[in-house]
C-alpha cells in the first residue's frame, strides 16, 4: 500500500510533527474513536473528555489520526443530538451504536457496517498515547489476506489500538446473535496478524488506557 509523507508544523509551539498520509487510493482505510462506554468507574464522566495538557482525550487522539480522510466516533444512544452535532463540528463523522450495551463489539460492528473504508484503525478514547509509529507498523502489514491486525506481547493481545477489516461483519453478527461480545473471540475466528511488541520499538505506553479516577489523577500528576 503506498502513502506519502506530510509534516504539520506549528511554530508558535515550536515543534514538527510528521505523520504519513492514508488517504492514497491504494489505502482504503478510515479510523474509529470508540466512545460509546458507560464510564461508570470514571463516576460518568465521559472519558474522552478528560483533559492532559489543556487538550481533552478525544482532541489528542484526533491529531494523531489527521492522516486518515475520515476519522469516525462511535457513540451510544445516550448523547444528545446537540452532542453529536458539537462533535461532527470537530471534523468527526458519527457512528450511533446499532446494539445497546454490548461494550466495544457495538461500536466497532456499527462502525464496520457504515463506514466506507474496507479497513479501520481503532482505538479507544481514553487511550490518548495512541502515535504514528504504532499506526504505521500496523499499516504495513495489511492485505487481503488478512482481517485484524493488531499487537500482542508476552501473549497478551492488544484488541484497541487495531486494524479490522469490513470482512469481519458477517463474523460480528454472529457472536451478537450468540451474546458473545468478547473481542478475543472475534480475534480467534478471524484471520489475524500479531505484531510482537519485543521486536518493534513501540512502547507499552501508547497502549495506556484511563479507566479510573485514580488513574486519571495519576496521568495529570506526571504531566505537570
Amino acid at each position: 500500500m503506498k502513502y506519502v509523507i506530510i509534516q504539520i508544523v506549528d511554530l508558535a509551539k515550536g515543534y514538527r510533527d510528521t505523520y504519513l498520509d492514508y488517504r492514497g487510493d491504494n489505502m482504503n482505510i478510515g479510523a474509529l474513536i470508540l466512545m460509546g462506554g458507560k464510564n461508570s468507574r470514571m463516576d460518568g464522566s465521559i472519558k474522552g473528555l478528560l483533559k492532559i495538557n489543556g487538550i481533552t482525550f478525544l482532541e489528542q487522539i484526533k491529531k494523531n489520526l489527521c492522516g486518515f480522510s475520515n476519522i469516525y466516533l462511535s457513540l451510544n444512544k445516550n448523547f444528545s443530538n446537540e452532542e453529536i452535532e458539537k462533535y461532527k463540528k470537530m471534523g468527526l463523522k458519527v457512528i450511533v451504536d446499532i446494539y445497546d450495551e454490548i461494550g466495544p463489539m457495538g461500536g466497532i460492528y456499527s462502525a464496520l457496517k457504515n463506514c466506507e473504508e474496507e479497513y479501520l484503525f481503532i482505538t479507544a478514547c481514553d487511550m490518548p498515547f495512541i502515535n504514528n509509529d504504532l499506526i504505521n507498523n500496523l499499516i504495513s502489514y495489511v492485505n487481503d489476506d488478512v482481517d485484524v491486525v493488531l499487537f500482542s506481547k508476552e501473549n497478551r493481545i492488544y484488541p484497541m489500538g487495531a486494524i479490522y477489516s469490513k470482512r469481519l461483519i458477517t463474523h460480528l453478527e454472529e457472536l451478537i446473535e450468540n451474546k458473545d461480545y468478547k473481542l478475543k473471540t472475534l480475534i480467534n475466528k478471524s484471520r489475524s496478524r500479531e505484531i510482537l511488541m519485543e521486536e518493534t520499538d513501540i512502547s507499552n505506553d501508547v497502549f495506556n488506557n484511563i479507566n479510573t479516577i485514580e488513574e486519571y489523577n495519576k496521568l495529570i500528576k506526571n504531566h505537570w
